[in-house]
């Protein structure tokens, strides 16, 4: 029979033999020396076996993953996702507006002949940004482009407009946009979608290499009949809007600038049975996976990842680990779509992780802090595409190698037997373990009643000794434990009353006051043998 260490095997210890029997042989031939009593009842309860695993995890209160480590060491694991940071939410074109206009610049005043002015001019203008992006081209995939056109002229304008740096996806050419305004229609709409058009921007208006620029080439006739006048102020007009912006992918440079990466707690439930007392892990291991599908290298930054101890204490990681930040790789412009995974590890080489969770945490606060084209990352052509994405797991692993030095762990569990025990007079149970863990463990029992008053109490007693350890890392034997815990009637009369029980359990590995750490191999066992003898009141009934 196989069962969690502090509730079941404790039940089974006050409960007095009122469990299931397992391997009954064993106490047969029971001898309790010179406690008999007649007429009396022995009742043999059996034997249990403990792994060490069985015994974490009941520590542990499922909080965590109970395993082994390539050392065959018992390991508890908690797994954690921070953070998925997608490209839409890392990246948004923002919205532009653009205006221009041409001016007739000559007088014409009632010309004896119909007279055409020709006019153009090319404009350059500025993509705004958030931070320091420097866009060459954007991939789009929806959002509007809409253009105004306005005249002041009281005569007929033929105008053509080329958007340099708009080119069709499916045909190649610019966006070119033709209409005429006149003296009854001195206005003109054009709505595009952007869906349609790839943004180039990578020249100025005189050819040059260049980012972030707009091109556009701007052109109109007007006919100025007999009688009509113009100004040289008069003008055409433009004002264009780039709104609701959606990209597959953009190409260029993002700069340097922060991705958000969310603070993160993780519960180290573990922690939580414990009360009082030391407990000091020598290999602790934080293990970081970051899945990037980003086009540019990341700076990852550990220093605000804390720890909040049982009394509210804050304590910070240091080390090596937090001197620079981390570079992730990314994917180059050539494998748009795939993802460069970095591992990387806090261990106690890098850090003061131990300290962290020797400070027996109830929980940790995770805020990793990511920059984009760190200075210490390699220089990268950047790109964002829409399925860009930044993933950051956190496994923490927590290999038992410690030091354990009165650890104190508080169960409540209920207790209904009262009723049971009202013909007994006089109760002996005997414990015998044989432990070859390098944990000990003495144990207080107090048995309340509903309102929560101790109404008796088994004071703290050994209940299984550490086995020895000589120069290596294993046990060298098995400890071996007896105790005998007795009631009498009026002890009884006294439990009659309860409804649960708190258990104290003090725990200590071997040695522990010297500061040296042991490790739990997963094939240590703890056995437990059980016996009981009852003096009860037998009547007719």
């Amino acid at each position: 029979m196989k069962r969690g260490l502090l509730k079941n095997f404790l039940a089974l210890l006050v409960i007095l033999g009122m469990a299931s029997a397992c391997n009954l042989s064993y106490f047969e031939d029971a001898e309790f020396g010179d406690f008999v009593w007649d007429p009396s009842l022995a009742v043999p309860i059996g034997e249990i076996s403990y792994s060490i695993n069985e015994l974490f995890d009941e520590l542990n209160d499922a909080g965590a993953q109970v395993g082994v480590n390539d050392e065959n060491i018992v390991t508890l694991s908690y797994t954690e996702t921070l953070q998925s940071q997608t490209a839409s939410a890392f990246m948004t074109v923002l919205d532009q507006n653009f205006s221009g206009g041409v001016a007739a610049g000559v007088d014409i005043n009632n010309p004896i002949v119909s007279t055409t002015v020709s006019l153009n001019q090319t404009f350059e203008f500025n993509l705004s940004q958030r931070n320091a992006e420097e866009y060459d081209s954007i991939l789009f995939t929806g959002g509007n482009f809409d253009i105004t056109f306005s005249s002041d002229f009281d005569a007929t304008t033929d105008f053509t407009m080329t958007v340099q740096s708009l080119v069709n996806r499916a045909t190649g050419d610019p966006l070119t946009i033709s209409g005429t305004l006149s003296p009854s229609g001195p206005t003109f709409n054009s709505n595009n979608n952007l869906g349609d058009f790839r943004g180039d921007f990578t020249r100025d208006a005189g050819g040059n290499l260049s980012t972030n620029t707009v091109v556009v080439d701007f052109a109109y006739d007007i006919s100025v009949e007999p009688g009509s006048v113009i100004s040289s102020t008069d003008r055409v007009s433009f004002d264009m809007s780039l709104t609701n912006a959606e990209f597959e992918t953009v190409y260029g440079d993002v700069g340097t600038q922060g991705l958000d990466v969310n603070f993160q707690v993780v519960n180290l439930d573990f922690f939580r049975d414990f009360d009082a007392g030391g407990i000091t892990f020598t290999d602790p291991i934080f293990s970081f996976v970051f899945e990037n599908g980003f086009g540019f290298p990341l700076g990852i930054d550990f220093k605000d990842i804390t720890a909040i101890g049982n009394e509210g204490q804050i304590v910070p990681l240091s080390g090596t680990a937090t001197d620079e930040p981390t570079v992730l790789a990314a994917p180059t412009v050539e494998n748009i779509g795939t993802t460069e995974v970095t591992n990387f590890e806090l261990n106690s080489s890098n850090s003061n992780i131990a300290d962290l969770l020797s400070s027996q945490p109830r929980k940790v606060i995770m805020e990793v802090n990511a920059a984009t084209n760190p200075a210490n990352g390699p220089e990268q052509y950047n790109f964002v595409d829409i399925s860009s994405l930044l993933d950051v797991s956190v496994q923490v692993d927590l290999p038992l190698i410690a030091n354990i030095n009165n650890l104190v762990a508080e169960e409540f569990i209920d207790f209904n037997n009262g009723t049971d025990l009202e013909e007994a007079k006089r109760l002996l149970l005997r414990v015998i373990t044989e432990n070859e863990l390098p944990l000990g463990g003495n144990i207080e029992l107090q048995f309340l009643d509903a309102s929560d008053n101790v109404v008796f109490t088994v004071s703290e007693r050994p209940v299984f000794d550490a086995a020895p350890i000589a120069s290596g890392d294993r046990t060298t034997g098995v400890a071996t434990t007896t105790v005998d815990v007795e009631f009498s009637d009026a002890d009884i009369r006294a439990i009659e009353n309860a409804t649960r029980i708190k258990v104290l359990a003090r725990l200590s590995t071997t040695d522990a006051t010297s500061g040296n750490s042991v490790k739990f191999f997963d094939d240590y066992e703890l056995k437990i043998r059980l016996a009981a003898q009852a003096d009860v009141e037998i009547t007719s009934n």
